[in-house]
């Protein structure tokens, strides 16, 4: 089956070539490969250009060698070919915040949260950013919502008992100041 690509070009498409050179890439991948890991997956991508789980994986690899921008880049072409999986915005959201861009991170985990609420760890990162810009009030709620879909989730329990300690001493020290 052939395609155009963004140029214009006839690009032949290979799902199974790509299927078998994505599997090798996560073979790399598995043992700790991750260049040789993002070698295979281009390849898979040459081979199948709009998978969107290749681009996805491609963004994992290339954050587990710290280049998070070019991750993003892998991620948005995911998320361009579905936008409906939250794979793809999850990641990006955690790249974003290695990068401590953490309002696009929260932005992004909100995308992941609008296409599933009940999503634990979008709401778990965006909680962990919001203490990290010392917002705990927001953090304290986020901590409740995660409580709410999961109320026996521990060690949210100790995250939102240590928001709420520190919370309770800034708060503190204002009414000493007042």
């Amino acid at each position: 089956m052939s395609k155009k690509n963004v140029t214009g070009s006839e690009v032949i498409v290979d799902k199974k070539k790509g299927k078998k050179l994505f599997k090798s890439g996560l073979k790399l991948y598995r043992i700790g490969d991750y260049e040789g890991a993002i070698e295979y997956i281009d390849e898979a991508l040459i081979a199948h250009p709009d998978n969107y789980e290749y681009y996805n994986q491609k963004g994992v690899l290339l954050d587990k060698i710290e280049d998070h921008e070019s991750a993003i880049e892998a991620y948005d072409q995911a998320i361009k070919i579905d936008a409906t999986q939250t794979k793809a915005f999850y990641n990006k959201g955690l790249a974003l915040k290695d990068l401590k861009n953490y309002e696009d991170a929260i932005r992004t985990f909100d995308e992941v949260t609008k296409i599933n609420i009940t999503h634990l760890s979008a709401h778990f990162e965006k909680a962990v950013i919001y203490e990290l810009l010392g917002n705990y009030p927001e953090a304290i709620r986020r901590y409740e919502v995660i409580l709410e879909i999961r109320p026996r989730a521990d060690n949210v329990k100790r995250k939102l008992n240590k928001a709420l300690e520190k919370y309770s001493k800034i708060t503190n020290v204002w009414k000493d100041k007042i």
